[in-house]
């Protein structure tokens, strides 16, 4: 451990496992997570980024990882009301099979009405929806290790436009009076996700961090042809 204790408002980097019992459920240890049968492809595995106090993860993990120092490693037991809330009985709803699919099961994952639920079972042609959280009511277990605290501005940035979205930005620049602007390639400015979390990232960022002033700066740049490709260009222009 190096001495900085980390306080709400920081940027960090955090690696951690959390289990159910004696089943995990989710790790950044990508080796453990192929051992244990829960390994995803589409997911980067190693430390994540967070902030603290900005509801990136767990109310009891976020409460616990307060006032700890950079390099500490720790393990804490979080009861359901500050994980995943507590089981409601009230938030299992029968529903018609026509508003979810024809081959429903139970188990499967499902969209009714803009909320995620699971089918718990089906009966005649509707099906008993959970819509509670898959880990609702259940008593958690963390392991965890605070990796490091990201204290350079830009980074800061950067690091939590990847939480929001998982891709790089082409940089950052932040003025003297405190307007972060923030450069977008083409690519990330066409992006859905982009689109839909651009607002809550620049929120965020205007809440949490020095800066008064959020501005991005889409940046499109003229692609230079070679002789060739503009003869062929031509050519083309021709046979047409």
């Amino acid at each position: 451990m190096n001495g900085t204790t980390i306080k709400k408002g920081d940027v960090i980097e955090l690696s951690y496992t959390g289990r159910v019992d004696d089943d995990i459920f989710d790790t950044t240890d990508e080796d453990l997570a192929k051992k244990e049968g829960i390994y995803k492809e589409n997911l980067d595995y190693g430390p994540i980024t967070i902030m603290l106090g900005a509801g990136h993860i767990i109310k009891g993990l976020e409460e616990e990882l307060i006032d700890k120092e950079v390099g500490y490693e720790g393990e804490v037991e979080i009861p359901p009301e500050k994980g995943f809330g507590d089981y409601s009985e009230e938030l299992k709803m029968l529903i018609p099979i026509n508003k979810i699919k024809e081959n429903a099961a139970p188990g499967m994952q499902v969209m009714v009405d803009g909320r995620i639920g699971t089918i718990d079972r089906v009966v005649g042609r509707r099906a008993l929806v959970d819509f509670n959280l898959p880990l609702a009511g259940k008593v958690l277990k963390y392991n965890y290790k605070i990796v490091r605290k990201i204290d350079d501005p830009k980074e800061q940035i950067k690091a939590l436009i990847k939480v929001y979205i998982n891709k790089d930005v082409d940089g950052v620049e932040i003025s003297e009076d405190g307007i972060a602007s923030v450069y977008i390639g083409y690519e990330l400015s066409t992006d859905r996700q982009w689109m839909v979390f651009k607002k809550n990232i620049a929120d965020e960022l205007l809440d949490h961090l020095d800066v008064k002033e959020v501005r991005y700066i889409e940046r499109y740049q003229k692609s230079e042809k070679s002789d060739s490709d503009k003869d062929n260009d031509i050519e083309d222009d021709k046979q047409e």
